[in-house]
């Protein structure tokens, strides 16, 4: 068995699966030769069969793969991929046991003295706004900001994509350079959707270039909009550097990108924490109450997403949850 070939068929296998089971495929990106394209691996036999496979890949893996780091990662990869399988399958997974099976993380929920905190953060940097309290302040602080329609779609379409290359230059400045390794960038397109389930998405397309969208249904804040570029901006320069690695090893496994994997926690975070390795400093104080509340509104998701999926809250007391201490409106919420 060649590993990585089969690492490659076995994620588009799992990619069809999860598209027969939600509509949404597993793989999120592929670059390698168009005979292992996921799109030509669909699975016709039963979940057993298929998670058999993954496991059988997972000992050819360990037989074959020399590079400990390399076998490390596409192991962890087959892995997540198994719990994907057994998830969709009907599978009754306690939700701690799915995060870990998934992410390779353990569920953790903050405490309520951590949110207090990010709380407190926020009155420090938005004290100076109107408002009679907090909850006014945050959402006159939104309304602010707000951008939509046809406004939104010219800022996305015009403004952002000046924007995206003045960061593709601060990444080759800031973070190439102390690298000493250069990588092709041909770019991100960004463009205005509609119909989408999402807000935003980066898709990177191979041949070292990304299409970035954006939902115009949704409402933007002109403060917010601005840290997404540097979010999705490194998005597309990780699978750069990944292209790149697979074109000058060969390692096909690189070639294919799975959601739903350990390695998203990295791509999640490198993403989350591009404006600070940029070292971006941006003065104005609309940014830094964005960012706070970003910070509070995340670990507020996150207790959120545990109330409703292990400790049997409803849907309701997730969302006053959100609302409440994570100072979202009831429709964001």
């Amino acid at each position: 068995m060649d590993g990585s070939k089969e690492f490659v068929r076995l994620c588009g296998q799992v990619g069809g699966f999860t598209k027969q089971m939600t509509g949404v495929s597993v793989v999120d990106a592929y670059f390698g030769p168009d005979e292992f394209h996921p799109d030509l691996m669909q699975y016709e036999g039963d979940p057993k069969t298929l998670r058999e496979n993954l496991e059988r890949l997972i000992d050819a893996i360990a037989d074959e793969v020399e590079d400990p780091l390399r076998e490390e990662y596409m192991k962890g990869e087959v892995m997540s991929l198994i719990a994907v399988v057994d998830w969709l399958s009907g599978s009754r997974i306690p939700y701690p046991d799915l995060v870990e099976g998934l992410f390779h993380i353990p569920m953790k929920r903050f405490g309520e003295s951590v949110v207090d905190d990010y709380i407190k953060s926020v009155e420090a940097e938005i004290e100076g706004y109107p408002g009679s309290d907090l909850r006014e302040k945050v959402t006159l602080f939104g309304e602010q900001g707000e951008v939509t329609g046809d406004e939104l779609r010219s800022l996305i379409e015009g403004d952002l994509q000046e924007k995206a290359a003045e960061v593709g230059g601060l990444f080759r400045e800031r973070v190439f350079s102390k690298m000493g390794e250069h990588v092709q960038d041909n770019g991100v397109i960004y463009e205005a959707v509609t119909g989408e389930p999402w807000s935003g998405y980066n898709w990177y397309k191979g041949d070292f270039k990304s299409l970035n969208q954006f939902n115009v249904d949704n409402t933007f804040n002109m403060n917010t909009i601005r840290s997404v570029i540097y979010h999705e901006y490194e998005h597309h320069v990780s699978n750069l550097w990944r292209e790149k690695e697979y074109r000058e090893t060969g390692n096909l496994e690189l070639a294919i990108v799975p959601l739903h994997t350990g390695r998203c926690v990295i791509s999640e975070g490198t993403a989350d924490t591009a404006k600070e390795f940029l070292e971006v400093e941006e003065e104005d104080p609309a940014v830094r109450v964005v960012n706070e509340l970003y910070k509070l509104r995340r670990v507020t998701s996150i207790n959120a997403a545990i109330m409703l999926n292990h400790e049997g809250k409803s849907a309701e007391e997730a969302v006053d949850y959100m609302v409440e201490r994570g100072y979202r409106t009831q429709k964001y919420a």
